[in-house]
């Protein structure tokens, strides 16, 4: 193969002298500049031959190419065909099975015993002896006694006086139900006193341990408008210790003390919730006497 050389070819560089021409004289000091002499003129020298351009030495041999992949392997071939099997063996012969031998004679049997006599079952029963007399079945009834007398019957008493009448005790039962909820404060109801008499006694029931107070407020019929004027907080009969349950279930007031416990028909009662907890449904019973 012809060796190509692609390097470009060599330039020939002329050089340039420059001539100057000589420097004038020096002035005087203080004295004017002297001229500048004139520039020479460049010359420039003739160009050198060309060079001869010269070929370069082989290069060296490259390094070995990559080897290629492996080819695929190439499909199995089919089985070779079963051999042919052998002959068989020769089967050993068994003998043949020799005659049963007869049976023995049978051997001759035993004669029985004969069975003894039975024994007798029991002597003879004796005769019964004679049945004795019966014996009497009461003895003879005694005489009939006499009966003792009776006194005469005493005279009637005196009654005495009849003691004085009690009380007529009479009762008003109101229920303030919070429907499934703890009951909440405030004005919850009314009662209409139904008969005279004076409060004796104040019991409240809850349905769950908790704490109540209860505050009675009473006007009469004609005052009655359901709370809008009458009763009001200024109609209160309960003073400073109104019916209350302290975390517990039941609470009981016979004493009232400070209370207004005059009662005529037709008064009205009301019941003020002043505070609660817990307790969802509680049954308060006003006990009083009718003259």
């Amino acid at each position: 193969m012809p060796i190509i050389d692609s390097d470009p070819a060599p330039v020939a560089v002329r050089p340039v002298v420059v001539v100057h021409g000589p420097t004038g004289s020096t002035g005087a000091p203080g004295g004017p500049t002297g001229s500048t002499g004139a520039t020479g003129a460049a010359v420039i020298g003739p160009t050198g031959p060309t060079g001869v351009r010269g070929i370069g030495p082989t290069g060296a041999v490259g390094a070995q190419g990559l080897t290629g992949p492996t080819g695929q392997i190439g499909q199995t071939g089919p089985p070779g065909s079963a051999g042919a099997t052998g002959p068989g063996g020769l089967a050993t012969n068994t003998g043949a099975t020799g005659p049963t031998g007869p049976l023995g004679p049978r051997g001759v049997d035993g004669v029985l015993g004969g069975t003894g006599p039975t024994g007798p079952l029991g002597g003879p029963t004796g005769a019964l002896g004679p049945t004795g007399p019966t014996g009497a079945v009461t003895g003879p009834t005694g005489p009939q006694g006499f009966a003792s007398n009776t006194g005469a019957t005493g005279s009637t008493g005196m009654t005495g006086a009849l003691g004085p009448t009690g009380p007529n005790s009479s009762a008003m039962i109101a229920v303030i139900d919070g429907s499934g909820s703890v009951i909440v404060t405030g004005l919850k109801g009314f009662v209409e006193v139904p008969f005279n008499g004076t409060l004796s006694q104040i019991d409240m029931v809850a349905d769950r341990s908790g704490s109540i107070v209860v505050d009675l407020w009473k006007c009469t019929y004609s005052q009655f408008d359901a709370g809008s004027t009458h009763p009001v907080l200024a109609d209160k009969i309960t003073a400073s210790t109104p019916p209350t349950i302290s975390s517990g279930t039941k609470s009981t007031d016979s004493t009232l003390a400070g209370w207004t416990t005059a009662l005529a028909a037709g008064d009205v009662i009301g019941f003020f919730v002043n505070s609660v907890s817990f307790i969802q449904r509680v049954t308060i019973t006003l006990k009083y006497n009718r003259p």
